[in-house]
């Protein structure tokens, strides 16, 4: 009698727990979201800490950067509702309201931001700059994947650029080397550029290149079309936490 008491009261015990396993899993949001913007998407993957949006290839040769050597600071990635959205070369409608909120939800962090009340004090390599006015958060990994010739190609966004420095008086070409971090300025302070990838340490979007100080815009760049997608394609611009 005792035995069979006993065998009751473990198989409760698994049928509950396997009830209460099934419940969590349903109450549990899934790892993978996918949310339409128009024409384009937003995919959040919490597991891998990695956000993808769709976006649209545009080559307008009279902005900086495109077709020639050019200083620019406004995105090469960004929304195209926002005032920046001529200079684009990776052009979404997907908000950049709700592509910070999907990067805040995979865990990315900001640690500094700089207000445009401080962009004077701070921009620029100076001799009195200090680490206060660099932009910083979690490091992102920023890569472009586009279906070319029946198969899949991804590049980081720095193997389809290219950057020019002066080095003594002379022009030196180099690859693009930066350090892109989240830092989320633009939405902080509600600032409708559209801009959300951004070089010379912009403050204007949310991820930004901290391998310079704050708007420094000395350094110069060009897409190599040789490496980009051809114009209008639809690309996916991945970032992703490392």
């Amino acid at each position: 009698m005792y035995r069979l008491a006993l065998r009751i009261t473990l198989l409760a015990s698994l049928i509950l727990s396997f009830a209460l396993s099934a419940s969590a899993a349903k109450q549990k949001p899934a790892a993978v979201k996918t949310d339409k913007y128009g024409s384009d998407t937003l995919t959040t993957n919490g597991r891998t800490r990695e956000v993808r949006v769709t976006a649209t290839v545009v080559k307008d040769c009279s902005q900086p950067s495109v077709c020639d050597w050019g200083r620019r600071f406004q995105g090469f990635f960004g929304s195209k509702d926002g005032k920046m959205a001529p200079f684009f070369i990776f052009s979404t409608e997907v908000h950049r309201a709700a592509l910070d909120k999907a990067i805040k939800s995979v865990g990315i962090k900001s640690r500094r931001q700089i207000p445009m009340t401080e962009v004077k004090q701070r921009s620029g390599l100076k001799s009195t700059t200090q680490m206060d006015d660099y932009l910083d958060g979690d490091p992102i990994l920023v890569s472009v994947r586009w279906k070319q010739d029946g198969k899949m190609v991804e590049r980081a966004m720095e193997e389809l650029i290219e950057e020019k420095i002066l080095v003594d008086g002379k022009e030196v070409i180099k690859p693009y080397t930066p350090h892109f971090v989240y830092h989320g300025t633009a939405e902080a302070i509600n600032f409708a550029s559209g801009c959300i990838v951004c070089p010379s340490g912009c403050n204007g979007g949310v991820i930004a290149d901290n391998s310079v100080p704050l708007k420094e815009t000395k350094n110069y760049y060009r897409f190599n079309w040789k490496k980009m997608p051809h114009p209008g394609t639809k690309v996916e611009i991945v970032l992703k936490s490392v």
